[in-house]
């Protein structure tokens, strides 16, 4: 949790810099296009790492896709080259912020429609039944793409099917910057899996022994054959919906309010009661993190830009002019 937290406060400020371009000369931003941070959330990504099965699970996400790519395994290298646009991403500096992908864990990416993922999360999780593989989808995506015509349907047929797949909403209060309230009939959005046959529940998603635990079952139950469980990760981002978001919805005392149960320091706080960690130990921990990061800001500011000829890799018809 620490180490996305790092990140994503580095990433803050080095979106807001300035380089020298390297082929005109002239100064730009080192992250190009959208950027969207996930501070507040980290529980939830590092959650999944902890229940999640290497070589069977897979992850299928919307566009705030940082954490989980990292809780995952990536390395804060390839991520931070990625947004950097540099040939070393992880996606070879096609996708930037809202696309990092690493398909030898199983993470099938960040995608930048709302809502559009959701079907490639069933998909995922037809594979492991159909293969019978033993694995679990975890489909992610934010409290303003329930609205999407694409999730009601893929709730219907991912029950009617008993797919293995856990359906999250990272539930942060605001569909960018548009409270709950004022685009949901029903507040409470546990309930919209209440019409598909299948367990919904509210998690307290800043607790992570509590996501664990609601991971935990909602795995077992999918693996077991029994199908889809809804959740509603309850939860606080404390940055705007992307970088442009000057953040004027939220009131000040709102945010010092869910500072108070800031994920990072209720479980930093339980550690030390239990004895587990000291402020030294987690001094530590932090030093070590920021080096993590500053090495893996050197490293995409070093990096080569992609060769124009990957213009032409990576699409789905390689050949020009298309065949007749």
């Amino acid at each position: 949790m620490m180490l996305i937290r790092r990140f994503e406060e580095r990433t803050y400020q080095e979106y807001t810099k300035k380089y020298p371009g390297t082929r005109d000369g002239e100064s730009r931003p080192p992250i190009g296009g959208f950027c969207h941070l996930y501070s507040g959330q980290e529980a939830i990504a590092v959650g999944i790492a902890s229940v999640y099965q290497f070589g069977k699970d897979t992850l299928v996400n919307g566009y705030r896709d940082h954490g989980h790519s990292l809780a995952l395994g990536m390395s804060p290298r390839a991520g931070m080259a990625e947004m950097f646009g540099k040939a070393t991403g992880s996606s070879k500096g096609k996708g930037g912020s809202m696309h990092f992908f690493q398909a030898e864990v199983g993470n099938m990416g960040g995608h930048g429609i709302v809502g559009g993922h959701i079907p490639l999360g069933i998909g995922a999780a037809f594979t492991a039944q159909y293969k019978n593989t033993g694995g679990v989808n975890f489909c992610l995506f934010g409290d303003g793409a329930v609205n999407q015509g694409s999730h009601n349907e893929v709730l219907n047929m991912a029950s009617l099917m008993k797919l293995p797949v856990i359906f999250m909403i990272e539930n942060n209060g605001m569909a960018m910057g548009t409270q709950v309230e004022r685009h949901s009939a029903e507040r409470d959005l546990a309930k919209r899996g209440s019409g598909y046959n299948m367990p919904y529940y509210n998690v307290d998603a800043n607790d992570i022994d509590t996501v664990i635990d609601a991971l935990t079952e909602a795995g077992d139950r999918a693996r077991r054959g029994e199908g889809p469980t809804y959740l509603s990760m309850n939860t606080y981002r404390f940055r705007g919906h992307s970088m442009s978001d000057p953040l004027k919805y939220r009131s000040k005392d709102e945010a010092e309010k869910a500072r108070l149960r800031d994920p990072i320091s209720l479980y930093s706080k339980r550690l030390h009661e239990k004895g587990v960690l000291t402020d030294k130990i987690e001094e530590q921990y932090d030093a070590d993190i920021r080096n993590i990061v500053d090495d893996a800001v050197k490293f995409a500011i070093e990096s080569p830009e992609p060769d124009a000829s990957e213009l032409y890799t990576d699409v789905l018809v390689e050949k020009y002019p298309f065949p007749k």
